[in-house]
């Protein structure tokens, strides 16, 4: 049987940390271009649809981010070995890609529309979730 390849814990942080940037610098490029926008969004007028579609998005890609994590959590701690590095790798990688998805489709909107709210309300915290989900030491090491 072949052995399987572990990505070292940190290499997975820099990509886990690197997700968490995007969303940030994202939000804070956006934040510059409205403050130089007098506060205005990009539209010529604001799309009141973005409003729902935004909610609706943030609050799935929570729910499921959080509902993977914990179900592959769970399965990844009942493996051994390799196979246990890798499964809480995927378990914690998986729900931040999800919720980074929800966090730019709000931050875009409110790029869009200027309205902080509720875009960047959501937005913020799906942000910070993702920071709570984000682990910041090896499991598997002994200490």
């Amino acid at each position: 049987m072949a052995s399987e390849i572990t990505i070292p814990f940190y290499q997975q942080r820099v990509i886990f940390v690197a997700l968490l940037l995007s969303m940030t610098l994202y939000a804070i490029g956006t934040a510059i271009v409205l403050q130089f926008n007098d506060g205005e969004g990009l539209a010529s007028e604001p799309m009141a649809e973005l409003n729902p579609i935004g909610i609706a998005f943030g609050l799935v890609s929570g729910m499921t981010a959080i509902t993977l994590r914990m179900r592959l959590g769970a399965r990844a701690e009942t493996l051994e070995g390799a196979a246990r590095s890798n499964a809480r790798y995927m378990s914690r990688l998986i729900p931040l890609v999800i919720i980074e998805g929800g966090c730019l489709l709000n931050i875009t909107a409110w790029l869009i529309n200027g309205e902080a709210l509720p875009s960047l309300a959501i937005a913020l915290v799906l942000l910070a979730v993702a920071i709570t989900i984000t682990p910041l030491n090896d499991p598997d090491a002994r200490y």
